[in-house]
Parts: structure tokens; sequence; C-alpha cells
């Protein structure tokens, strides 16, 4: 499949939204999850199913993000857009495209610490208009410069690999042997365990586990949907909440 520019600076502008403060941060909470990165890619390029798919499998391996301070293991979003578009326009398999999505999603961390770099001038720059008593300028800088470099690292370099990023992905495709692509599809295989096992390391303690492992059961021996086994721990959730509250335990543990 040809991505055209347009379709591929549309994805360059919603991967920079992903990482913007507009909307009242909907693009932070939002746009910057791959299950909607790679709808939102799937619909660009005509095919949203598909799109969904590949997006909420890399979604999975991102399960346990967390970006504190200046350190953070990956990009999520450029995975979830850029990865998506690639498998799309190189026709992958959802397990090749998560495996491709992770090196994506590493590499992309060089332009985060580059942003926040060259953020800490903008800081300094605040600070000083700060003691020269001038609040209108401190504004101006915590929105116009800041979000003019974020739109140049993030637009630019998103649009540009998905643009000239499945020529590249296909030659590769077409010089590997099948052993090779085999290896992609078991490596992709298993990323969604280590998603789940990081985010079972934030949130796993004595009182959660039970819940995941009667999870585990319903999905695995007795088949039950998944949107069952929600709905079943939203009311068991509140069912825990409710009884806490009236014992007084406001503050609860769910």
């Amino acid at each position: 499949m040809e991505v055209t520019f347009l379709q591929a600076a549309l994805i360059g502008l919603f991967y920079y939204l992903s990482w913007s403060p507009w909307f009242t941060y909907v693009g932070f909470f939002t746009f910057n999850r791959p299950l909607l990165a790679g709808f939102i890619t799937g619909i660009i390029l005509g095919n949203p199913l598909e799109g969904a798919l590949i997006g909420a499998g890399i979604n999975v391996i991102y399960l346990g993000f967390i970006s504190a301070g200046g350190a953070q293991m990956g990009d999520p979003s450029f995975a979830g857009y850029v990865g998506t578009a690639l498998a799309i326009a190189s026709n992958l398999d959802v397990s090749t495209a998560m495996a491709i999505s992770v090196p994506l999603g590493t590499i992309a961390t060089v332009l985060w610490i580059a942003k926040m770099t060259v953020n800490s001038f903008f800081v300094h720059w605040a600070d000083r208009e700060v003691d020269k008593g001038n609040v209108n300028m401190v504004a101006f800088i915590n929105v116009v410069p800041s979000q003019i470099l974020l739109f140049a690292m993030s637009f630019i370099p998103a649009t540009l690999v998905v643009y000239y990023g499945p020529t590249a992905v296909n030659g590769m495709l077409s010089i590997l042997t099948p052993n090779i692509l085999h290896v992609f599809n078991v490596i992709g295989a298993m990323l969604p365990a280590l998603g789940i096992a990081m985010n079972l390391k934030l949130i796993g303690n004595n009182f959660t586990m039970p819940f995941f492992v009667l999870g585990i059961l319903c999905s695995v021996y007795f088949h039950m949907d998944i949107i069952i086994i929600s709905i079943i721990g939203i009311v068991i959730a509140l069912t825990v909440s409710a009884i806490n509250y009236r014992n007084g335990n406001k503050g609860g543990t769910v």
C-alpha cells in the first residue's frame, strides 16, 4: 500500500497532538494511547479495523508504561501511530507489527530526551522574565516557542518515517528469510506478556491478585467474553467500595 504525503502528515499531526497540552490534555490522555492511535491511523489509511487490531496489540506492550520525570522506557504514541502505519502499508500481521513497534518506540525516546533538554532553556528564559515582572511573557514562553519546538520535533519525524518508511520495510521484508520472519512473530507474541507483567508489578498486591486470577480463570477455563469479565470486575469493584464506605473506610483499597 502506498501512503500519500497528506496521509503521512495527518498521522504526524495526531502524533504531535498526542504529546501536546491542547484540549485540556485530552490529546495526552487519549491520542497518546496506542489503541486509539492505531484506530486513528487505520481511519486515515482506510482500514480502521486492522488499525485498531494492531494498535490494541501494541497497547498491551505498554500497559505498564510510566514516564517519571525525564526517564522514559519508550514512546507508546510513536509506536502506535508509526508502527501501525508501517504495518498497514507493508501488510504485516499483528505479531510482526508488535515486534517492529518496540524498537520504533525506543528510538523515539531520543526525540523525547532532545525535547526535554531544549525545554530547559525555556524554563531559564521564563525565570528571567519573572525577575523582570513580565508575567505576559512567561505565559507566551510556556505556550508559543515550546509548542513550536514540540511540533517540529514530533510532526516532522513522524511524517517522514510514515511517508518513506514503508519502502524501507518492504525492502527489508524482501530479503528476510521465512525463519527470520518467524522469529519476529514469536517475539511479537511474547511482548504482551511483558506488558502485562509490567502492569502487575505496578498494581499487583495481596488485594488485587485474587481478582486477576479470577479474571484469568473466567477467560481461559470458562471462555467468557472480555466484556462480560469487565462488567463483573466493575460490579465487584463497586461492591467492595460500597462495603468499605459503609464500614467507615472511605479511603478504601479499591
